[in-house]
């Protein structure tokens, strides 16, 4: 097969992941070659709501990688040098408008209280009005951590692309990737593009999110993820009420209201329903009322790349030397740390962080297969 190009690294994914994974690595010194099977920046990362946080994650190891990745987007975003529309100065509001749910919340807060890292804390009616006057009325209380924030999720995927551009990653559109050339100790030499071509490297990393499965197979590795579909509303803008970030509901600073969300096992269909947008807006109005005079302007949808475990892949696959999987739910938040222990293992071949619960191999561990 005719070799097209050759480099050091060959990131699949063109998502925040696969760039934040490909930007780290060029930083520090290596050749990177993104590929992506239909183009950069145009798949789930751009179709979510931009949350950037540790709530409710458990086990508590996955939270605090959680708030250790948030930590790290200030000083991303200045290496990045554009801003991207992040919020950290606010927090994060879980609304509870049931008893049932106040209980439910206040129960998930005394386990993350096992962490130290954690400070969230649950609030009364009186204090969640007033940092968020546009909500309910009705509200019990909330569940409140200031570790948590959100970001312009378009604006972060194409200041990513132009920063991975800006340091030398070289970005192919309309790359499939469709096998892998392996040595003889199963080692890493190449990816076969389309069918057609071989992308010479001796690593590779499986940034592919929802297709990550996919990609896994095709060097025998077995991952436990599939995609898990989440449908999003917009709507006309309004004055600001509502300036701290919410689970599934937000207001970003144009005054438009961003509604989710719903999970949905449909396989790869990216349709939207009016089922799903009756229900996302009965929702949203019964924690913001004003929601019920603002009009819809937009629908769409996006896939999440879900394991059985509910914890992301990350790290190096020790059977196949020179091949790594980061890919899991929560790629926005987990967008820097991904970055930096991807290239910690490629660059100094080991990483400061804990990352052993995260190893991509542990499913095929667990149903007894390949070691």
């Amino acid at each position: 097969m005719q070799t097209r190009h050759e480099t050091e690294v060959v990131v699949i994914g063109g998502g925040v992941v696969g760039c934040s994974i490909a930007f780290w690595l060029a930083k520090r010194g290596k050749d990177v070659i993104l590929v992506d099977m239909n183009a950069p920046g145009t798949g789930t990362s751009v179709a979510c709501s931009g949350l950037i946080g540790g709530t409710f994650k458990f086990p508590n190891f996955y939270m605090e990688l959680s708030i250790r990745s948030a930590y790290m987007y200030p000083k991303m975003v200045e290496e990045l040098g554009e801003e991207i529309g992040l919020r950290q100065d606010r927090g994060f509001l879980s609304l509870c408008l049931t008893e049932e749910t106040y209980k439910e919340y206040s129960s998930l807060r005394e386990e993350h209280l096992k962490s130290p890292v954690y400070r969230g804390r649950m609030m009364a009616p009186r204090e969640v009005w007033e940092i968020q006057p546009g909500v309910s009325r009705e509200i019990v209380g909330a569940h409140y951590n200031p570790d948590d924030g959100d970001c312009e999720v378009l604006r972060l995927m194409y200041v990513l692309i132009r920063a991975c551009q800006r340091v030398g990653v070289r970005m192919l559109r309309d790359a499939a990737v469709t096998g892998f050339a392996l040595g003889g100790d199963n080692r890493v030499e190449g990816v076969v593009i389309n069918h057609d071509y071989l992308i010479r490297a001796p690593n590779a990393v499986n940034a592919a999110g929802v297709w990550a499965t996919e990609v896994a197979k095709m060097v025998g590795v077995t991952i436990d993820l599939y995609p898990d579909r989440g449908q999003l509303l917009i709507t006309e803008p309004a004055p600001m009420i509502c300036p701290t970030p919410m689970n599934s509901l937000k207001q970003v600073r144009t005054g438009h209201f961003h509604i989710g969300t719903v999970h949905e096992l449909v396989g790869f269909d990216v349709s939207v329903t009016p089922t799903a947008s009756a229900r996302m807006t009965k929702n949203a109005i019964k924690s913001v009322p004003i929601i019920a005079d603002l009009a819809v302007i937009r629908q769409f949808s996006g896939l999440r790349g879900m394991t059985r475990d509910g914890i992301p892949c990350l790290g190096a696959v020790s059977r196949v030397p020179g091949y790594y999987i980061a890919a899991g739910h929560s790629g926005i938040t987990l967008a820097p740390v991904h970055g930096k222990v991807i290239s910690d293992l490629i660059v100094d071949g080991r990483t400061d962080l804990p990352i052993d619960e995260y190893d991509p191999l542990r499913f095929e561990r667990k149903n007894g297969s390949q070691s």
